[in-house]
């Protein structure tokens, strides 16, 4: 399970700004993850390692959902352009993936077809969509969207690099994510069911 440095380290985050890295196998291990019969976390946060199961894991999960649409909406927020016209990538089965294209009218600079498990056909694609239609997505995503077992097409959306957001901006919202996954993560363990004390097993 890959792990983040500093004082957080957990395995299924992905912070999608400084650019969206989507590969198929992801997609296979989170079908997986939907049937594995329990689901948990290992977590570090300030010293002390953690397995977070049950109840701690789904709020662990919300979590994640969550604060991936509030850095959704803070790169949004930095686009100040209602012109713009900006970069993005995002997976799914290729019909679904065609139908959103369509749908957003989303000008597609490259697209990878991938086989995720068991034996079905998707596709990674990167383009550029406007600001209205980016905005009417990242609004209306719900968790169920952005969930592990559930993940939509517009759940899978990343703001890829783009010059409408500078570097100074970037960091402001990758410190933001962080501050809100550490103020989240402290809350869980402090109240929620399902968290249990764990070796570190690995350097902080």
């Amino acid at each position: 399970m890959g792990r983040s440095s500093d004082l957080i380290k957990y395995g299924t985050l992905a912070i999608p700004i400084i650019v969206a890295l989507i590969i198929g196998g992801v997609i296979s291990f989170l079908v997986v993850y939907s049937f594995y019969p329990e689901k948990h976390e290992n977590i570090n946060i300030d010293g002390k390692c953690y397995e977070l199961t049950g109840m701690a894991h789904e709020a662990f999960t919300n979590l994640v959902a969550e604060n991936k649409k509030n850095t959704l909406l803070l790169q949004l927020e930095k686009i100040e352009e209602n012109n713009a016209s900006i970069p993005i990538s995002f997976n799914g089965r290729s019909s679904d993936t065609e139908n959103f294209i369509n749908r957003y009218h989303i000008a597609v600079t490259s697209k990878q077809n991938v086989t995720y498990y068991p034996d079905i056909v998707g596709s990674v694609v990167h383009g550029y969509v406007t600001k209205m239609y980016l905005q009417s997505i990242i609004e209306n995503l719900t968790i169920y969207d952005l969930y592990p077992s559930s993940k939509t097409i517009a759940g899978s959306i990343g703001i890829e690099p783009n010059k409408y957001i500078t570097p100074e901006e970037t960091k402001d919202i990758t410190l933001s994510h962080k501050q809100l996954m550490q103020k989240g993560l402290r809350e869980i363990i402090a109240k929620s069911d399902g968290v249990k004390s764990a070796e570190c097993r690995y350097n902080s």
